[in-house]
């Protein structure tokens, strides 16, 4: 029996003929499933769109806040990769220029890498890549660009590996890079500015507004006392004087003297300090500081002072100098009821010999005793030194002719008293010419030249005395005055004459011939020696006129050599010439310049040109000798200390002053004297010359003590020079 039911459900096994509704209605159900499917895909798949573009405007807004950061505080990002080597670098800005962006490899990064920096840097990173979990946070110095000699910048890396591998080796590490230059250079100067506050010799305090101490250095603690520099809450009680400027809002600046706490009483006077004060203001709204520093210009205060001294004072005398002396004599003369007084001014007669004989130690010397006693007995007056052995003095106000005379005689009185100088008692006396206001006027400068003037009328009166100005006395002053720029014009240009006077041996033949200088003016005609030289050693031209001289001496001798003969060519060195390191120099130069040999120049000098350094003018002789120059002593038996220059030094001849020859006739005492100079000078080899030989007793008398050349009128006059080269062509013939 078949049980099995027929297909489709058709008795008898027949197929169901279609429904086309129930068809229908199941397509609908399959479509409306697809339908929703559909719907529901749509609908995830917005949401998810949704959330997909809300995270990356999320993530474009987060890099947009990292690159503002980045960019606010200069940093820049880096991502190394070990295995690559590659170091990628972005947004870094070097040196104020930003750096392109990319990979580079970690060789050519290290390779601008200070090389001092250039090993930590390498260890650092190879520790942290191998596996060493510290951050890395590295400061180095790198060259902004690859060329050599570019400034360095310094970087500050910090980062760490975000990526690691199963034996802890960084795969990536990443962080951050920036340029701190310029915090290094703050930092820098931040340390030099605490090291100067600290090692500066000016004391430094910082106080608050309670007067309290902040901070303060070394030099502020050893001012004030303190134990420590810290100097905490030190109650500064020197600086209350200060208390004012520290309630103004600009700096102040002032002195103040203080004395260290160590020496509260010291017996010299109080340092002075130059103190400036300034506001600090806070930085955190706190009550602003104020910064006191102290400088000690005592030192510099004392020079000043000194300074202003030796502009109103005489250095040596300690009397007033010759701009003081103006200035007192213009404030006095500018008062509108200015009264009258007298002036003085005063001349030490005798002072040259002593500076020339005793040099100018012993003149100075002189000189303050001399100050010391006008002090003395003029108490009231005003006294200064207007230059050399010159004083002034002006009398008190109403001063009147008993005054003047009685206050001449008090410095007479005075000055004529010896001086005691190195056991030495030397003499001067003054000359002293007056004048009073407002007879003889009532401008400085003209009551000085006519006093100056009065003065010189002292001497030609005798000196050691007192003389009243006269109109007729503005003659002499007149002619020097011109004189002076005359003659410093004419050294300048060479405008003097040379004459040769000579000097002959027993026989009368000429040995050599003196040197001497004539001076002839358009406005005066001839002046004399006698008076043009001491002008020219007032105003400094001594040694200029001295090199014209030697070239003179140097162009005749050479005139001498050319004819044969052997005679010599003598030159006055003045006391100046000798003193001057160059001297030597000059007188080679000389010889050079014209073709002569030293041994033709005679050098002559007076014994007072000795002794101003007898020990410098030793070594320069002892020279010169070497050079084959012939030195001669000039006017032997004025000075002082004759006998040990000829002992001492390396003259070869020793010329014999007038003045013992004019005594000749009617002085025994002179004979004796003369006849005693030619015999030692005799043992010690030294040749002799007799000057001032005008007679033929004279002579006779000079050749029979043993004197071996003379020379004086008697024999020749002063003569141009082409006179004396004739002279020696005919005394050739004769031989």
């Amino acid at each position: 029996m078949n049980f099995a039911e027929p297909p489709n459900g058709v008795p008898g096994g027949e197929p169901a003929a279609p429904d086309p509704a129930a068809a229908a209605a199941l397509a609908q159900r399959r479509l409306e499933r697809e339908r929703q499917a559909r719907k529901a895909a749509e609908q995830l798949l917005n949401e998810k769109s949704r959330a997909l573009f809300s995270a990356l405007q999320d993530a474009k807004r987060s890099e947009r806040r990292l690159n503002l950061a980045l960019w606010a505080t200069g940093e820049g990002i880096w991502e190394w990769e070990p295995a690559a080597g590659t170091v990628t670098i972005s947004g870094l800005v070097l040196g104020g220029t930003p750096l392109p962006d990319g990979p580079v490899t970690m060789a050519a990064l290290l390779a601008r890498v200070h090389p001092a920096d250039a090993d930590a840097v390498r260890d650092a990173l190879e520790q942290h890549a191998a596996g060493d979990a510290t951050p890395i946070d590295l400061q180095f110095r790198v060259s902004p660009t690859p060329t050599p000699g570019a400034a360095w910048c310094w970087l500050r890396a910090r980062g760490r590996a975000l990526q690691r591998d199963a034996q802890q080796r960084a795969l990536q590490v990443t962080g951050t890079i920036r340029d701190v230059s310029a915090q290094h250079d703050a930092e820098q100067l931040a340390q030099m500015l605490a090291h100067a506050f600290a090692s500066t010799m000016d004391a430094l305090v910082v106080l608050d507004t309670g007067w309290t101490v902040v901070q303060g250095n070394a030099a502020a603690a050893a001012l004030l006392g303190c134990a420590n520099v810290a100097m905490d809450g030190q109650d500064l009680s020197q600086l209350l004087q200060f208390r004012p400027a520290l309630a103004r809002p600009r700096p102040w600046r002032g002195e103040a003297s203080l004395r260290a706490a160590a020496d509260p009483a010291g017996a010299d006077p109080a340092p002075v300090f130059e103190v400036a004060i300034t506001r600090i203001a806070s930085l955190r709204g706190q009550a602003p500081q104020h910064l006191v520093a102290l400088r000690d210009v005592s030192e510099q205060r004392r020079a000043e002072l000194a300074l202003q001294r030796m502009a109103l004072f005489d250095t040596l005398t300690g009397l007033a100098n010759r701009a003081s002396i103006n200035q007192h004599l213009s404030d006095r003369l500018a008062k509108p009821d200015a009264q009258p007084f007298s002036l003085m001014f005063i001349d030490l007669d005798g002072f040259k010999g002593v500076n020339d004989s005793f040099g100018h130690r012993a003149g100075d010397q002189l000189l303050q005793q001399a100050s010391e006693r006008l002090r003395q007995v003029l108490p009231d007056a005003f006294i200064g030194r207007w230059g050399g052995d010159e004083f002034v003095v002006a009398l008190p106000d109403g001063a009147d002719d008993y005054l003047l005379r009685e206050s001449a005689q008090l410095i007479i009185a005075t000055l004529g008293q010896p001086f005691l100088v190195d056991s030495h008692r030397l003499s001067v006396t003054p000359s002293i010419g007056a004048v009073n206001h407002p007879e003889h006027g009532r401008d400085a400068q003209l009551l000085l030249r006519r006093a100056d003037a009065a003065m010189y009328g002292a001497k030609s009166q005798g000196r050691n005395c007192l003389v009243l100005y006269a109109p007729q006395m503005d003659d002499g002053v007149e002619r020097r005055s011109r004189l002076q720029g005359l003659i410093r014009a004419d050294a300048e240009r060479n405008a003097f004459q040379f004459v040769v006077q000579p000097m002959v041996d027993s026989q009368g033949r000429s040995t050599g011939a003196e040197l001497l200088m004539r001076w002839t003016t358009a406005e005066f005609g001839p002046v004399s020696p006698a008076e043009f030289i001491p002008i020219a050693e007032q105003i400094g031209v001594i040694p200029l006129m001295g090199r014209h001289a030697l070239h003179a001496a140097a162009r005749i001798a050479r005139a001498v050599g050319d004819l044969g003969s052997a005679a010599t060519v003598a030159v006055n060195l003045s006391p100046r010439q000798l003193l001057r390191p160059d001297l030597e120099r000059t007188v080679l130069h000389a010889c050079e310049h014209h073709g002569i040999q030293p041994a033709q120049l005679e050098l002559e000098m007076t014994e007072s040109a000795l002794v101003s350094d007898i020990a410098i003018v030793a070594r320069l002789l002892a020279r010169l000798r070497r050079h084959g120059f012939r030195l001669s002593l000039d006017d032997f038996g004025t000075g002082y200390s004759s006998l040990s220059h000829l002992r001492d030094l390396p003259f070869h001849k020793v010329k014999i002053d007038r003045s013992f020859v004019c005594d000749l006739d009617r002085s025994q005492a002179s004979r004796v004297m003369l006849q005693g100079v030619v015999h030692l000078c005799s043992n010690l080899g030294l040749v002799t010359v007799a000057e001032g030989v005008e007679t033929e007793a004279q002579f006779h008398a000079l050749r029979s003590m043993g004197v071996d050349e003379f020379q004086g009128y008697l024999f020749a006059r002063p003569q141009d020079h082409t006179d004396w080269l004739t002279m020696l062509q005919q005394q050739a013939v004769r031989r």
